[in-house]
């Protein structure tokens, strides 16, 4: 019983810690509007879902791992292959 306990704890924690890194919102596709493709920086994943819910005109999407710039078009594709896509969203 105490090693399926203290597995568990581990999990946890690893699962805390991974929670806890800045991940890259990148918006590149709207309803309606069309500013272009925007990229903010977020302490969390939780963040960053909760602001792509606000911002109710964005079609398309994508929550990368890590603090990444991106500037002009962004090549989803090449996204994908360079990895570490967390969420990905196209409603359009």
């Amino acid at each position: 019983m105490r090693s399926g306990f203290s597995r568990l704890k581990s999990r946890m924690t690893h699962a805390r810690r991974s929670a806890g890194r800045a991940v890259t919102l990148v918006i590149y596709g709207w309803h309606d509007s069309q500013p272009g493709t925007l990229a903010w920086v977020f302490p969390s994943l939780a963040a960053a879902l909760r602001a792509v819910r606000a911002m109710r005109n964005a079609v398309e999407w994508v929550i990368v791992e890590g603090k990444r710039f991106f500037d002009g078009d962004v090549d989803v594709g090449a996204i994908r292959r360079a990895g570490g896509v967390l969420i990905e969203c196209a409603l359009s």
